[in-house]
């Protein structure tokens, strides 16, 4: 399940005060996260749902930029994904906070 917002600006250098789908909750459920189960029912939900939002993203005229903040525990995915860590946000609970660009956007889809 995802839930996003449409209504956020992009805090990544060059692209500041552009819009952008942020994504403010990402949940794959447990029975397909490989971390907890040897195989799981689906695999690729949580990229599935990430590249949901980039077409969004398409969709809204935001050339594919996303935002989000992130547990810990997901640093790696998003990093993975190509997402640029903007570092920690002291006004949302020091967590990490990410941001992709187009051109990152771009080779993601890739």
């Amino acid at each position: 399940m995802a839930q996003v917002d449409l209504t956020r600006l992009c805090r990544e250098p060059g692209q500041v005060g552009k819009p952008l789908v942020y994504v403010d909750y990402l949940e794959v459920a447990p029975w397909n996260r490989r971390k907890l189960e040897a195989k799981p029912r689906l695999i690729g939900v949580g990229t599935a749902l990430m590249t949901a939002a980039v077409m969004l993203s398409f969709d809204e005229g935001f050339e594919g930029r996303l935002g989000l903040h992130s547990l810990p525990q997901a640093d790696a995915f998003y990093r993975q994904m190509g997402m640029r860590d903007l570092g920690e946000d002291a006004k949302y609970q020091n967590l990490k906070y990410f941001e992709m660009t187009e051109e990152r956007t771009r080779e993601f889809l890739d």
